[in-house]
């Protein structure tokens, strides 16, 4: 026999947050230590099963898929007390193809049926699953060895037990029954474990008199030795401990790593354990089982009995719908129609078709909003003729082949955008029509990333958040959605694997500097590369449900954590679909609901929306202006900024703006480039006259996917399924291919009679562009989604904006954003009336009623519970509205909220003189209901009583009230606190707090922001030292301030005053968003108003923006607005700030010209 060794009990990452060995590292161990193949045994799933297989197949070794099940003696629909939920551990191998099956049936039946905790498997199950799988006893968390150690385990609830080796023997043989002599071995693990090394002897014991072989097992947790610490800080990680913490749970022994078989042999010696690891060999050459490449699971869709094929039904299906959508079908639409059916049904692909067209009719029939497309699917003709599409794709020069062609090897993918409020309903409804048990969601696995992972270690080490978070800042920006690694700024990648490895290393040489030099830097950075990149939870994914022909379970493993909760499958999206299996995804879209509620709103009811002109004058201005807070998409401040300078003027620059503010396009400053050119800025420029037709649409910029392909397809004579190839190389940059494909498009340029320079230098362009291109079938409908919200919005600005914050209501921020943006737009918003205001928000006389719902602490069930008392008559005042109400709905703190926000102002009396009489009130409504609230007689008897409460004639001040009408309502409605001095303020302020929040944790930005004082909070650090927190309001909402040091001796008695200041700081975004203040000074609005031209503009920017080329479109910029105030710019850099006065220059401030400037310097 070999001196090998095979392991056969291997957790990986997928035993989330106690494994820290990744399956690709595993397994590389596995072949560099000469082992001839490996076991995945996780904890109680089969999450990593098949990249586990897929990946030991690749490297030539052995795959042995299993998992350490647990196992209890009662019966798994039990739910005992947790003190007697009795687990224990039981490792289990698929021996082949029935017992890979067994497996799948067992892990997934252990949460369907046993889920408790832990999915929980019982002996029913073992006997039922037993064929084709190899048992090993298990750990000391095993049953057998419970009974030799009874406090050996670290599960839950098995201590104390009873020890005894008669029962241990009899339970190793009554598991030898279950799955057969030759299938059940004697576990051995040596770790330096007391109770390991006591136990051996007797598990010798128990081998000898059952003839049940012994094998030895290294129950690995990570890969390599030095691993160690890391795994370590991984538990802690787990448990929220501190790596100094002694009474943290942590690994007894050493040794947990992916050993050598030199190491396992030394540590199980043959004249002591005989054949213990030659048997892992052994088992190793039984393992018979293989995956075939997969075909596709289609579930059949129910075609009529007139018609013979899913085929032919399809045909006639769109040949319908061709004669609904179109007035005269030309030859090309027929010619298309014809193509694309033929290559659909060549493939397989005509009941894909059929059951997502059935599911667009299901919503449409039920009156469910759907999107126009998303995706490539747009490009298909078919697809609009089936209503699955609303874009007509010859007309916008869409192409079928970017969406499906002969030469792709995957399952079509049409994703569906459905109104978020019924999004469960369609998938109920593919529950219903295929079967709940072919219907899953799909998992998703959340990972480590590496400022997390910094993070993390700093905390495990005991340090401060701000040690571990001075770290994470110093990594470098995400370079076009992609995020560094650790190890690819600690040192270079000559590979460069993830296309950016050059740019993050040189954008890291703060992070490489502090780790020689920082011993503590070191140590939370040499921790934190070991938790990257781990798996850290499941969930499950947003939009993805897959659906099989039959039981899925013969398809896939799955998993649901109680009876109530989704069944989900245990393999993520992508193994799903190497599987051969439909996945779907089904999106939830606001903004479709953010329609329907608009135009239910709108009196017109005649009103369209899919109808509406396309080349409205009021959108266009809306657009123009980038005034397009809740524009499906394009709200974002770049979008708006990028719109303002394109000013934005048809529809086919709708669709360009969705695809320039993707991260990739706006990385490469393709946005800049594009709005240069379509102004007149720039010369519109191409590289030869042939590509005109093609660009002539994006001013000479390579924008969209499809233009790659049409020019492969022009230019080099390829077919539209080969240039699909060629976008796809592109989009990888995989070297070899690349090259490839270089050849291939020079060759077919030359033979076309372009010149080779030509084509090498056409093609360079191309595979730049291409790496950040849109898809052009994507923008389109998203255009055509973000037109119609914008349509809405300019021409019903009431109702939509209504329909928005009901859409918002438990968003306190983004509540704020869209109050604020009705007072843009001239709508009066109106406190909630608890007589007028219906559940959600309302539109009467083209004012917005504020909705029930969406006061604080008050929510939907209740707000539905009043406006349904209020059909049997109006509210006559507070004491009768409680009498009415039932107090188990609406509590007191609720009655509060009401109060403040204004619910109840109607009936006379001051919010803070009914606030503080609640208490007594609630008894007066005890009282009058008592005595019969339906009695006019009542209500007015006890309307003059002499016990009836006396309200008093007190107010808050205005500031108090208007901060408690904005912590309820979320902003303040009823007046403006900043006394109309809004606009001036924000004249003289960098930032709106609006757009303060499109910033992300990432970001820190110099800011000057005015505004008036309130929620001021004095506070003494650990070491003594003042600081203040204080909330800052301007005229689109409030956001927190931080002062130290000398700002707070100086100004520490003056704020309590709440007065108006300017500040000007650091402002960090994301979760923190906050100012961080450099300095504050204290303004007066209306002398403000009056020296608005003598003021200085200051203008906060950074060193790395301000080169020369910005500096002099600034200055262009000012010059167009020509006034009496001076121009300051305070620029930043990392040796501090320097004030600079532009001497020349003199402007009048105006939120126009701010905006202007924020549109310049963001781009």
């Amino acid at each position: 026999m070999s001196k090998s060794f095979v392991h056969l009990h291997a957790h990986t990452e997928y035993s989330m947050l106690d494994g820290a060995a990744k399956i690709e590292t595993y397994l590389d161990k596995v072949k560099e230590l000469g082992q001839p193949g490996a076991a995945i045994t996780d904890h109680g799933n089969l999450y990593g099963a098949l990249e586990f297989y897929n990946s030991a197949i690749d490297k030539e070794l052995i795959p042995i898929i299993g998992y350490e099940a647990y196992v209890i003696n009662d019966s798994r629909f039990e739910r005992p007390d947790r003190e007697n939920n009795k687990r224990y551990h039981l490792t289990l191998l698929a021996e082949n193809t029935i017992g890979y099956w067994n497996l799948v049936n067992m892990a997934s039946r252990a949460f369907t049926e046993g889920y408790y905790y832990k999915p929980r498997v019982d002996y029913e199950l073992l006997k039922e699953h037993s064929e084709g799988i190899i048992a090993l006893s298990g750990c000391l968390g095993g049953e057998i060895s419970q009974f030799l150690a009874p406090d050996g385990s670290t599960e839950e609830g098995n201590k104390e037990g009873e020890k005894s080796y008669s029962k241990a023997l009899e339970k190793a043989k009554f598991y030898q029954s279950i799955f057969g002599e030759e299938n059940f071995y004697i576990e051995l693990h040596n770790h330096g474990i007391e109770q390991q090394k006591l136990i051996l002897p007797d598990l010798l014991m128990i081998s000898k008199d059952l003839g049940a072989p012994l094998v030895a097992t290294n129950d690995s947790h990570y890969v390599n030795k030095e691993d160690s610490s890391a795994h370590d800080a991984l538990l802690c990680v787990q448990t929220n401990a501190t790596l100094d913490d002694d009474t943290r749970f942590k690994f007894d022994g050493s040794g947990y790593h992916v050993k050598s078989s030199e190491e396992m042999r030394k540590l199980f010696p043959e004249n002591i354990y005989p054949k213990a690891c030659d048997n892992t060999l052994e088992i190793a050459e039984r393992i018979k089982y293989s995956f075939s490449s997969p075909k596709y699971y289609l579930p059949a869709f129910p075609v009529p009995k007139e018609n013979t094929s899913a085929e032919e039904y399809l045909n006639k299906k769109v040949l319908e719908g061709a004669k609904e959508v179109y007035q005269d079908i030309t030859k090309e639409i027929k010619d298309r129609i014809n193509y694309e059916l033929e290559v659909i049904n060549s493939m397989g692909f005509a009941s894909y078709f059929l059951i997502v067209g059935d599911l667009i009719n299901y919503a449409k029939e039920n009156k469910i909003r759907t999107g126009a497309g998303r995706g490539s699917a747009a490009g298909s003709i078919v697809a609009y003729c089936l209503g699955i599409t609303g874009i007509e794709p010859l007309k916008y020069g869409l192409l079928f082949e970017r969406f499906l062609n002969k030469g792709r090897k995957e399952l079509p993918d049409i994703d569906m955008d459905f109104d978020e409020r019924y999004r469960t309903d369609v998938i109920n409804y593919v529950i219903n029509k295929y079967g709940e048990d072919k219907v899953a969601h799909i998992i998703t696995f959340a990972t480590i990333k590496a400022k997390q992972a910094i993070r993390d270690s700093a905390r495990v080490l005991g340090l401060p958040y701000s040690s571990g978070d001075k770290v994470a800042k110093m990594m470098p920006p995400m370079i076009l959605g992609n995020t560094a690694t650790i190890s690819e700024c600690l040192k270079l990648d000559e590979e460069n694997k993830s296309g950016y490895s050059k740019e993050f290393y040189s954008a890291s040489s703060e992070l490489r500097d502090q780790y020689k030099k920082d011993e503590e830097v070191k140590k939370i950075i040499d921790i934190a590369l070991g938790l990257e990149g781990l798996r850290r939870q499941d969930g499950i994914h947003a939009a993805a449900v897959v659906i099989s022909p039959d039981t899925i379970t013969k398809y896939l493993p799955v998993q649901q954590k109680g009876k109530e909760a989704e069944l989900v499958t245990q393999f993520e999206m992508h193994a799903v679909e190497k599987l051969g299996l439909l996945k779907m995804d089904f999106l939830g879209l606001r903004n479709l609901s953010i329609i329907d509620r608009t135009l239910e709103l709108i009196s017109d009811k005649n009103l369209n929306i899919d109808n509406v002109p396309l080349d409205d004058e009021k959108t266009f201005e809306l657009f123009a202006e980038g005034k397009m807070t809740g524009v499906f998409q394009l709200e974002s401040r770049v979008a708006q900024s990028t719109s303002r300078s394109l000013k934005t003027r048809n529809f086919e620059d709708i669709v360009a703006l969705v695809a320039l503010i993707r991260p990739g396009p706006l990385g490469a400053g393709m946005h800049n480039e594009f709005t240069d050119r379509a102004t007149g800025r720039k010369e519109i420029e191409y590289l030869h006259k042939d590509l005109e037709e093609i660009l002539s649409e994006t001013y000479g910029v390579i924008l969209y996917q499809e233009q790659v392909m049409q020019i492969a397809e022009k230019i080099s004579g390829f077919e539209l399924n080969e240039a699909d190839e060629l976008r796809k190389a592109m989009g990888k940059k995989i070297p070899k291919v690349m090259e490839m494909q270089r050849e291939k498009f020079k060759n077919g340029a030359v033979k076309n009679g372009y010149s080779q320079q030509f084509a090498i230098e056409l093609f360079d362009q191309i595979a730049y562009f291409a790496g950040y291109g849109f898809n052009k079938s994507h923008s389109v409908p998203y255009a055509l989604l973000a037109y119609q919200t914008a349509y809405l919005k300019a021409n019903y600005p009431a109702e939509y904006i209504a329909a928005c914050l009901t859409s918002v209501k438990r968003d306190k921020d983004r509540t704020a954003i869209f109050l604020s943006e009705a007072r843009d737009l001239g709508v009066k918003v109106c406190t909630p009336d608890i007589n007028e205001s219906l559940e959600d928000f309302s539109v009467s006389n083209k004012e917005i009623v504020f909705g029930i719902s969406a006061i604080r602490n008050v929510g939907d069930v209740t707000a539905e519970k009043i406006i349904k008392e209020r059909e049997n008559g109006s509210f006559e005042s507070i004491e009768e509205f409680l009498s009415r109400i039932d107090s188990r709905s609406l509590n007191k703190r609720g009655i509060e909220a009401m109060v403040q926000g204004g619910a109840f102002d109607k009936f006379g009396y001051p919010r803070r003189g009914i606030f503080e009489s609640i208490v007594d009130l609630i008894e007066d409504a005890k009282e009058l209901k008592k005595n019969g609230q339906s009695s006019q007689r009542s209500l007015f008897e006890f309307e003059n009583s002499e016990n009836k409460t006396k309200i008093q004639n007190i107010e808050w001040d205005k500031n108090e009230l208007l901060d408690r009408e904005r912590e309820m309502l979320g902003f303040f409605v009823s007046e403006d606190p900043l006394d109309g001095y809004g606009e001036v303020l924000r004249s003289d302020s960098s930032h709106s707090v609006i757009e303060l929040l499109d910033y992300t944790d990432e970001d820190e930005i110099n800011v000057v922001i005015a505004g008036l004082v309130s929620n001021v909070q004095k506070r003494v650090s650990r070491r003594g030292n003042p600081w203040i927190q204080l909330d800052i309001q301007e005229i689109t909402g409030s956001v927190g301030v931080l002062l130290f040091n000398k700002l707070v001796d100086k100004y520490n008695s003056t704020l309590d005053g709440q007065p108006y200041i300017k500040v000007t700081g650091t402002y960090v975004g994301g979760s923190e968003n906050i100012i961080r203040a450099r300095d504050i000074e204290i303004i007066e609005p209306s002398k403000m108003v009056l020296d608005q031209d003598n003021t200085p503009l200051r203008i906060s920017v950074s060193e790395e923006i301000l080169d020369k080329n910005n500096l002099i479109l600034l200055k262009e910029l000012l010059q167009r607005h020509p006034g009496n105030s001076k121009v300051e710019l305070e620029v930043s850099s990392t040796e501090g700030s320097k004030l600079l006065e532009l001497k020349s220059i003199n402007i009048k401030k105006t939120t126009e010209l701010r905006n202007e400037i924020n549109t310049l310097l963001s781009n």
